[in-house]
């Protein structure tokens, strides 16, 4: 009896030494707002107003919940999962396509000298400059990297394709504020194959971030006007991109550049599941002969405190060529409000006016929103 007390102790003991070493969290994000959309005359609305309940995800970051893993190796050494889902609020499905863990999945091992290595589905390199580049972090209608609605479909002001599937990422440790990353997805014989690299900084008040990207070509695409041949294994789109902000304590300036080359939505037609246009599901543009082969695109904003209130703008422009260089502009002002009911609970309020060559072709020509945000 006394060695069967005596079994269960030592039970229990390590049982507590391993808890101790790990750690499971549970968190989430519930983000739901009023959008009142109002639309160009040229556009599928055709100039008609659109009131809806929208979940976070249409301007920004999205609903989801998620769980992180993590154990202690020792030797400054840990392994890491995390798993997250995105969902839609207004409605209670799932978002990603009705993935289980579509925002993110992955796992890695960490050392404290030595870097980091991620094994799964993750954030892509432009995504994480694109949130240094506006007052809300890829929030609400000032969101850089909004999709906008032309009548062939969506286009963004400044690319950004936030997550990709099998890949492999390299982080370096931070030495005085820097860090690189290199991330390759192979795409697996299904999808166009993936390579990153990201360098940033940050020190105090400054966080700048400067990302290039590319794929490489499944299966090629034949010439149409306006557009070049591409064969397999030829580079597409190829984004580099920069993104940044400085905290002045009474004030926060942000500004951003993003240049894309060779775009495509896919090989011959059928949209790469994993390249970094994915979330262009047209390059067909008013008005422009021929798809459009090349994004440029800047956004300069400011933000301002004032107590529990973060009162905020930004102006984006984008321009669309063709392979011939002709072009076609889009432009955005963007205002905002944002107010913290507590560190986790906040009501924001947002509108964005579109103008340039394509105000007039776009669903989204003024958006105004009121929403709330909920973490846990």
């Amino acid at each position: 009896m006394k060695k069967s007390i005596f079994v269960l102790a030592l039970l229990g003991a390590v049982t507590g030494t391993a808890t101790a070493q790990s750690s499971v969290t549970l968190y989430g994000l519930v983000d739901v707002s009023y959008q009142n959309i109002r639309s160009g005359h040229n556009s599928a609305l055709g100039g008609a107003s659109l009131n809806r309940l929208a979940d976070g995800s249409t301007f920004g970051p999205g609903s989801r919940w998620g769980i992180r893993a993590a154990e202690d190796l020792g030797s400054g050494l840990k392994s890491n999962v995390v798993l997250e889902s995105g969902f839609f609020t207004d409605v209670g499905s799932s978002a990603q396509g009705g993935r289980l863990f579509g925002r993110q999945a992955f796992i890695s091992l960490a050392s404290t000298s030595l870097g980091e290595i991620r094994l799964g589905r993750q954030y892509i390199f432009h995504d994480e400059v694109t949130i240094l580049n506006n007052p809300y972090g890829n929030a609400t209608i000032l969101n850089t990297g909004a999709p906008i609605t032309l009548p062939n479909g969506l286009i963004t002001m400044f690319i950004d394709a936030p997550r990709i599937d099998n890949a492999v990422q390299y982080l370096s440790p931070v030495l005085g504020g820097f860090r690189v990353q290199a991330m390759v997805a192979a795409g697996e014989g299904v999808a166009d194959r993936y390579h990153g690299l990201k360098a940033s900084y940050v020190r105090g008040p400054l966080n700048i971030a400067l990302s290039y990207e590319q794929s490489k070509s499944r299966a090629g695409r034949p010439a149409s006007p306006g557009t070049s041949a591409i064969a397999a294994g030829d580079g597409v789109n190829k984004i580099v991109e920069m993104g940044g902000n400085y905290d002045f304590g009474a004030f926060k300036v942000f500004g951003g550049y993003q240049q894309g080359k060779d775009l495509t939505t896919g090989t011959l037609g059928v949209p790469s599941t994993g390249g970094v246009g994915t979330q262009i599901t047209s390059l067909t543009i008013a008005g422009l002969t021929g798809a459009a082969t090349e994004l440029k695109a800047y956004t300069a904003g400011l933000s301002v405190p004032f107590g529990s209130t973060v009162l905020a703008a930004n102006y984006t422009r984008s321009k669309f060529e063709n392979s011939a260089g002709a072009g076609r502009t889009l432009s955005r002002i963007g205002l905002g409000a944002h107010y913290n009911l507590s560190k986790l609970t906040s009501l924001y309020a947002a509108i964005g006016v579109h103008q340039g060559d394509l105000r007039e072709f776009v669903n989204e020509k003024t958006v105004f929103q009121l929403g709330m945000r909920k973490a846990f």
